[in-house]
Order: structure tokens, then sequence, then C-alpha cells
């Protein structure tokens, strides 16, 4: 039995076109999510299932590698080219600080794994703006290619099983199995949505449902007849809601119910065009320009990205919003990159002379992308490390601290720029946490978390505990204890150290990791003996956001943490509470300041009446109860004044609106030598008193 020849479809090419200028168009100058990459999900799944089968009809069978091969022959080129000049771009612009999360990314993207890599690192696809990975979009690619993949293995066996009647059941068990899978993965989705929104959007099995579904229609729906009128109103009605899923409330999860809008609107416009005359929609979409770029849009949707990212990095003013005429030109460029590309891989594969057949030269492109990733990924860390210390070790170093204090004072009363060469964002971290990924510590992860402190410390050692602000401020307590004690890393992003209740309202499904992460610090100290534990965390959550909390935030943080420090003490374990910087919240207004020599006043942040409420209270609190603190309010902010500059001493206090940075922590090494090494020593000598500095608002203090 062969199957009949399906005309080549123009319409599907001009919602191609459509999809991936929805994309585009929200990128650039929308940030939202427009359902363009849906429309290529639906019609990814669709074609995929319809050329599956068809080979089945025709021959009985699916070569697995040969259906393998063509898909890579599809898409390796493109993507491979994006990546070589991008990526190349990329790693010489953001420079050694950041060679190691560049080249992972790369490599992410070239092995079909950016989906997962931003789902473990937690990326939200909207919250950060255009301040994301060069090859964040990716993701889409990565989730088609595990789904096409895994479909062509499936059906390919299937295939195998049904033996002599592949041709004649293949279409109906395959469409009945997909239509199992569509509603299958959909409850998973949402369910997973649930749990946690910001993974979920980039999981292939929460994604599935949509290629499902797409297959689902081609194998099973398009068998239903329909009347020409009948199709004439679907593909309008699917037209409609494919370009109006982007006024969709962004707050809706994805991909939940509300994606169910781009990708019915996507099949109901397929279905409509499917072995019949055009319909009115089918014509529009034939119109020649929207096939053309039909053509061209897998390069465009892989070219836009970068561009734009590009346009950001030469004028910062535009991360605030592309303005009509430069998002115009992004558009323009990424149009003219996505054809030429595509010439160029259309002359590689033209047959050379004596050749019988099309030799698609340009195939391994990506693999080579990976290994040369591969080869970034393993040399980084030590070229990394080096650099985040050069740039730290660069930072001006008070003689005190009270000449700190007057760099901040300074600061405040007149703001100024940067030193030369200053960094801020994920350049501005530690090495502790870029590098060596000690963010989050467990039992198996202590000794790559342990930095030795030469000369020998005789097995002496100090612990830095408590959430993401712990592993910020690595390099400065890692300098001020060099040659007194080891440092070990011991903290738990978003994980107070902390037992009191509001914590766990706070942090939801996460408060029994952070429990059990807490109830490990404990039994390791009971173990260890360490002859310090200090104790930082952020948990600012005061104010707009966190009204919900009440209004005693910083009282009952404080009490929590006072009962830890007791369980310490019980155990003969001396600890040490020092707070975190206060957030800087509007951080990037500072920086587009800076990179557009504006006014800098918006490089001082108000510190307000409930952050140093909360401040307060914590430090009334757990002196109090007999807890050793030192306060730390001074070390970055005009108390008097009640505020914030981000740069003090020529740097960026802060690396992100929460933590503070490398330099940042280093330039603070005189107050934590000041903090530290009495209790240090103070253990190590058996004493029994708390150091001098433990007072609040003493010198050392602040």
């Amino acid at each position: 039995m062969t199957a009949p020849t399906t005309p080549r479809r123009h319409d599907l090419q001009g919602l191609r076109a459509l999809a991936s200028l929805l994309v585009a168009t929200s990128h650039i100058w929308f940030g939202n999510v427009s359902g363009g990459v849906d429309v290529f999900f639906a019609i990814g799944g669709f074609l995929l299932a319809s050329s599956l089968i068809g080979e089945i009809e025709r021959s009985g069978r699916v070569g697995i590698i040969a259906a393998l091969w063509r898909q890579a022959k599809r898409l390796f080129p493109m993507a491979g080219i994006v990546l070589v000049v991008a990526g190349s771009i990329a790693l010489i612009a953001s420079g050694p600080l950041l060679l190691n999360r560049v080249a992972h990314d790369i490599s992410a993207a070239a092995t079909y794994r950016m989906n997962e890599r931003l789902a473990s690192t937690a990326t939200d696809y909207l919250g950060a703006g255009l301040a994301k990975s060069e090859f964040q979009h990716f993701w889409a690619m990565s989730v088609q290619g595990q789904w096409t993949a895994l479909c062509i293995v499936l059906i390919g066996l299937l295939a195998v099983a049904l033996g002599d009647g592949a041709a004649r059941r293949a279409r109906s068990i395959a469409g009945a199995l997909l239509g199992v899978a569509a509603v299958a993965s959909f409850a998973y989705a949402n369910q997973q949505i649930a749990i946690d929104p910001v993974p979920a959007y980039y999981d292939t099995l929460a994604r599935s449902w949509e290629l499902a579904l797409g297959g689902f229609a081609a194998l099973v729906l398009t068998r239903i007849p329909l009347a020409p009128l009948a199709r004439a109103i679907m593909a309008v009605v699917g037209i409609a809601l494919v370009l109006t899923a982007g006024m969709l409330p962004q707050h809706f999860a994805q991909p939940g119910a509300v994606t169910l809008w781009p990708v019915t609107g996507a099949l109901l416009v397929l279905l409509a065009g499917h072995g019949a005359d055009s319909v009115p929609v089918g014509r529009l979409l034939s119109w020649r320009p929207l096939v053309w770029l039909g053509g061209i849009s897998y390069g465009l949707y892989l070219w836009h990205w970068p561009v734009l990212k590009g346009l950001v990095a030469l004028d910062p003013s535009q991360g605030d919003g592309v303005g009509l005429l430069p998002g115009a030109l992004v558009l323009a460029l990424s149009i003219a990159l996505a054809w030429g590309s595509t010439r160029l891989i259309a002359l590689a594969s033209r047959p050379r002379p004596r050749e019988s057949r099309s030799v698609p030269r340009l195939v391994p492109l990506l693999p080579a992308v990976a290994t040369a990733a591969a080869v970034a990924i393993a040399i980084a860390p030590g070229i990394q490390e080096r650099a985040i210390a050069a740039q730290a070790a660069a930072a001006p170093q008070p003689e005190s601290p009270a000449q700190l204090q007057e760099w901040v004072a300074q600061s405040v009363s007149k703001p100024t720029a940067p030193m030369r060469g200053a960094v801020s964002g994920e350049a501005g971290q530690s090495s502790e946490w870029l590098v060596d990924e000690c963010s989050t510590v467990d039992e198996l992860e202590l000794d790559a978390c342990r930095y030795p402190a030469p000369p020998a410390t005789h097995g002496r050692e100090a612990w830095l505990v408590g959430d993401s602000q712990a592993v910020a401020l690595a390099p400065g307590v890692r300098a001020a204890l060099a040659g007194h004690a080891d440092v070990q890393l011991l903290g738990r992003e978003m994980c107070p150290f902390s037992s009191a209740p509001v914590v766990a309202r706070e942090l939801g499904d996460e408060a029994a990791a952070c429990e059990a992460h807490i109830a490990l610090v404990l039994e390791l100290a009971a173990e260890r003996r360490p002859d310090l534990v200090v104790i930082t965390y952020g948990a600012w959550w005061v104010g707009d956001g966190y009204r919900h909390l009440g209004v005693d935030v910083g009282r009952r943080l404080a009490e929590g943490t006072l009962d830890l420090m007791r369980q310490l003490d019980a155990l003969g374990v001396r600890s040490v509470w020092l707070d975190s910087a206060p957030p800087f919240a509007e951080m990037q207004e500072c920086l587009d300041a800076v990179a557009t020599d504006d006014d800098l006043t918006t490089c001082i942040a108000p510190l307000g009446d409930e952050e140093l409420r909360r401040h307060e209270r914590m430090v009334e609190t757990i002196a109090a109860g007999g807890g050793d603190l030192v306060d730390t309010l001074g070390w970055y902010c005009d108390v008097e004044r009640l505020a914030c500059p981000l740069i003090a001493g020529g740097v960026y206090t802060w690396a992100d609106p929460h933590h503070i940075s490398a330099p940042g922590a280093v330039q603070r090494v005189a107050l934590l030598e000041d903090a530290l090494l009495p209790r240090v020593r103070a253990t190590q000598e058996g004493a029994t008193g708390l150091p001098e500095s433990t007072v609040p608002g003493s010198a050392s203090g602040g």
C-alpha cells in the first residue's frame, strides 16, 4: 500500500513565519510570552507524526537511524552557525569572569540540554528581563529535539512490533498512544505548575502534550470530514487565537490551561487547510513574503535573541525597554542573518563534482561546538577563579574599619562612579559561588566546599552557614581567617539559619529541605566541633510584598537563630551572627546611569524604616538572649542618614540586588578580621567569655 502524496502546504510556512515574528517581537518590545513557541510545538508534532506514519504506510517500517539523521541534517547546521558566531562573541565579551557560565550555556545548547540547565538554575523566563543567557531561547529547541528523538524511536519500534500489519494499523494505534500521552502530559504539567512553575516551564514531560496533541491531530482529527464553511470558520478562529495569545495575562502559569490558547489556534489552522482547497486564511498565509519568511523562520528564532542581547550590551539603556527604531534594526538584522545562514547551508549542502547526492558538510558543526564547549568547561574553572580573585584583589582596601565607613559616608554625600574594570551582576559574584557551586552544600559536597588556609591550621576550622548570603561573603571570610582556620562553607540557598515559624511560612515547599539542612549542620557540628560558626543570611522580609508576615519579622527570625545558637553552644561550639547587607532593589537604574554617564543619585538606596526596624529587632533580640553578634549595618550603609551606596571605594558593593560582590566582600576584610579573629583565638585558647566586639555598635561592629 502506498500512501498518497501530500501537496506542499504554503500556508504552513506562513504560520511558521507568524510564530517566529511573534516570538521575536515579544522579546524585543513587549517582554512577554507570545505563544509563538507553542505554535512551533504544535506544528512540529503535527508534521513529525505525519512523516513517520506516512513512511510506515509506504514501506511498512521506519528507518530509525535514517530518520534521526534527517533531523540532524535539518537542525544541526543552523544551530551550529549561531553557536559558533554568537558563542565566540559571548566568550570574548564576557571575559574570563564568566567563562565557566558561558561555556556551560553553549554546551547545554549544543547538546539539547538547555531546558534542563534553565530548570536546574531556576531561571524565570520573564523574571529578569534581558539579563539572561545569550542562549536561553535554545530551551525550546531542546524540548522539541528530545521529543523528536523519543518519538522516532518509539514509533519505529511500534512498526517493528506490528510487523506485517504496520502499514494498516500504525496510524490508529499511534494516534491513540499520542492522545493518551497528551492527556497524561497535560495533567503532569498542571501538577508541576502547582508545585513550582519555574522549572515546569522548561520540563519536556510538561511540554510534551503540545507536541503529542499536534501528532494526535495529524493522525486522528484529519480523518474527520469538514465542510468548506467549517474549515473557513476554523481557520479564522485559529489565526485569531494565535495572534492574541500574547495578550493573555502573563501571570497565568505556562504550560498549563492558558497554553491551550495558541496550541488550539495552530491546530485549527492546520486542520482547516489539510487536504482541501485553500480557505481565505490559508491564502493569506500563503502570501509569498510570509512563505519566504517561513522558510527562514528557524534561523530567525535562533538569531533574534543573541542580536537583541548584543544591542543591550552596546546600549545598556535599551535594557529597560527597546525603542521602536532599535528594535526594528534588531529584527531586520536577525532576518538578514537567518537568510544568509540558510543560503550558506544550502551552498554547503550542494553535491560536489562526481558526487551523486548532497553531502551535508555543515552537519558536524554542532557536535564540534559541543566538543569545544566541553574543553572550555574543563579549563574554565581555573581561569575563572584566578580572574575573580584578581578582580577582588584589585579593589581598594581600607586601612581600617573607620576608613571604610568614611568611604560609605562620602559615597552617600557625593555618589561616585566605579573604578575602571569594576564588575557587577553575575560576573561580580564569588568564585565559591560561580565556580565551585557552593551556594548549597550537602554532606557529599563538604570536601569540595572546604577551603584550607595555609600555613597549617592544625585542623582548626570556621564554618559559614546560612543562605546564599553566606557564599557571597566567603571571599572576605577566607581572607580574614587565612592562616588561622580553614573555612567550611555549609549554607543552603533560600535557607536562613533560623528555626522560626516565619521561615517555614515564607519558604513554602522548600521549608522541609531547609529544616533537613539545619539538622545536618547541627549533626555535623556535634561530630566535628568547629572553632567558630559564622551565621549570616538575607531574609529581609519586610515592606511591600511581605505585609502578610506581620510587623515583627526581625524578632521572630532572631528568636529562631538564637535557638540554634543555643543548640550549638550546648555542643561546645561557639557561634556568631552577622546580618547580611540589606537589598539594593533598584540596582539596574544605577548601572544604567553609570553606563550612560548620567546622574548617579540612583546609586544611593534609602534604608527604609521597616528594614531598619527589622535589623534593630534582630540585634536586640539576639543580644538580649545572650547570643554573640556583630552589628554589620554600618559596613554597608550610612545609618545616620539611612542611605546605602551601591559603589564605595570604587567598587560595586552589591553584585545583584540581593548579594554583595566578591570585591565588596574582600573590601571588608579588615572588619571581618576584627569580628572573627578574636573569637577563633578565644576558642583555640579555651576562653569562655565573649570578645569585647560583641557589643552592638562597637568599633568593629560599625
